[in-house]
């Protein structure tokens, strides 16, 4: 028998169209003593509940947002914000009767606008991205260029001619700590240009250090670099791994930046459940 107390800690598993998380309320979290390292016990697929992350929901002490949502990776390293997870988050939040279902979302990037419709999510972005296009990086093969994009999280845009078939981890992980893309490297999406409204994207994610299903802000980050370069336009529709198509929209400013970013998609309930946890006394 452990000599630790136990607790049990009630959670939900949400799919953001591929992208799979395990949300906890705050008011429950905030018996855990170590978050991190509940990320990564829980995020283990095979010996665990199994998720691209972690994230905790709760009530802002802000007057100005409804929610206050944290987020980490299954290494168990928080970080600021993702945009798959803020839309499963949302989704929590309005099934936990955290707000109503439109709300202002508090993350540690910025604040998020968030519209729930059943299983529907959309996401409204008050951060503008920035982009820079044609940017060469060191690979496994040698030099590739790619768009670098910051929308909270730094992207690397590689476009392809068609995706590939096979693992993109062999490709993906070099660059994805390339040195060019700086210490933290960046979040690595292969995509394919079907036309001028609809892409298809394959994303290697940082923290979970292999190729998800979806990937919001990769999604989001594809769409403007793509415009950028003059391949693309407002909405794009972007068919992921999983099968599941986000839409992203945003404004193009005379300047060239953009604006009114947005992502909407499918943020679907798996299941609900109960964990029975042994946690070290404080």
């Amino acid at each position: 028998m452990s000599d630790k107390p136990e607790m049990r800690l009630k959670f939900c598993k949400i799919s953001g169209a591929g992208n799979d998380f395990i949300l906890l309320n705050a008011a429950a979290a905030a018996e855990v003593p170590d978050l991190g390292e509940l990320a990564l016990d829980l995020c283990r697929r095979g010996t665990s509940v199994g998720a691209d992350g972690l994230i905790v929901v709760g009530p802002s002490e802000r007057a100005d947002a409804d929610v206050r949502v944290r987020f980490w990776n299954p290494d168990g390293r928080e970080f600021g914000t993702c945009g798959n997870g803020t839309r499963c988050a949302a989704r929590f939040a309005a099934l936990e009767a955290l707000p109503a279902d439109n709300m202002v979302i508090d993350t540690d990037d910025g604040d998020i606008e968030a519209r729930v419709s059943g299983s529907e999510v959309a996401l409204r972005y008050r951060i503008r991205p920035t982009v820079e296009l044609d940017r060469s990086v060191t690979g496994s093969e040698g030099e590739c260029t790619g768009h670098f994009v910051e929308v909270g999280i730094p992207h690397f845009v590689v476009p392809l001619d068609a995706l590939p078939e096979g693992p993109i981890e062999p490709l993906c992980r070099p660059l994805r700590s390339a040195p060019e893309l700086g210490p933290a490297g960046a979040n690595v999406n292969l995509v394919e240009v079907i036309d001028r409204h609809r892409i298809r994207i394959r994303t290697y994610e940082r923290g979970v250090e292999a190729e998800t299903l979806a990937c919001g802000s990769g999604s989001m980050s594809a769409a403007v670099a793509l415009c950028a370069a003059g391949r693309v336009e407002s909405p794009v529709e972007v068919a992921t791994r999983s099968g599941d198509r986000l839409t992203v929209r945003f404004q193009r400013e005379s300047d060239g930046s953009f604006s009114d970013l947005e992502l909407e998609g499918p943020a679907r309930v798996v299941y609900w459940g109960t964990l029975d946890r042994h946690f070290d006394a404080d």
